[in-house]
């Protein structure tokens, strides 16, 4: 139960979301957006830096078992989106997750809305117009 001090927060105040936290909750895996965990940044306010408060994407995970635990995936890489930082971050080494799933806002469509994404309705192509997904303004108004 020690090793999970700080991390792992086995009770939650009232009210508060739970963190799926990756290596925990779930398996790190390439594609998976995540963000930083509450605790870990209490812990370590300095990795605010690298992800400058957003969502970022694992882009690779340590296929070995650096910690001799049984489980692999110890280590994740993530590219942050709002910074383009890389970064190495615990999922599960000796104990420690610094990343959690990004419960990011989804996009609901009212009734008579068209909104086409690009990449995934439709290919992109040369000289599309195209306009900025409103998800994506709420979510970096800069």
């Amino acid at each position: 139960l020690a090793q999970f001090q700080g991390y792992r927060s086995l009770e939650r105040a009232e009210g508060e979301d739970p963190e799926e936290v990756v290596g925990l909750d779930l398996m790190p895996e390439e594609g998976l957006r995540v963000v930083l965990r509450k605790a870990a940044l209490a812990e370590f306010p300095e990795l605010l830096v690298d992800s400058g408060g957003g969502p970022g994407t694992i882009t690779w995970v340590d296929p070995e078992d650096l910690d001799g635990d049984g489980q692999t995936g110890d280590i994740s890489e993530v590219l942050w989106d709002k910074t383009q930082t890389k970064g190495d971050y615990r999922t599960g080494y000796e104990g420690q997750y610094r990343l959690a799933k990004f419960a990011g806002r989804t996009m609901e469509k009212e009734s008579g809305d068209a909104e086409m994404v690009v990449g995934v309705d439709v290919q992109p192509e040369e000289g599309m117009r195209v306009a900025l997904r409103a998800a994506a303004l709420r979510e970096f108004p800069d």
